[in-house]
């Protein structure tokens, strides 16, 4: 019983982070979809992107987003 309790405050403190990881994963695919990008291709940013977290959309919103002149 003290596991449950347990899990279910961690379920509560990751739950923000979680959010986040999601909702920028999911901005970020917007963007390379409607943008495109500057290197790689964009099948590599999408999957970037999804399977490497926060670290992957963050890296891709630094390095990989076409410059807009």
């Amino acid at each position: 019983m003290l596991q449950l309790e347990q899990m279910r405050e961690l379920l509560i403190m990751v739950s923000p982070l979680i959010a986040i990881q999601l909702g920028l994963a999911v901005y970020c695919v917007i963007k390379i979809c409607k943008e495109g990008v500057a290197n790689l291709n964009r099948w590599s940013w999408i999957l970037i992107c999804l399977f490497v977290n926060i670290i992957g959309s963050i890296a891709f919103l630094i390095i990989g987003r076409k410059k807009v002149s």
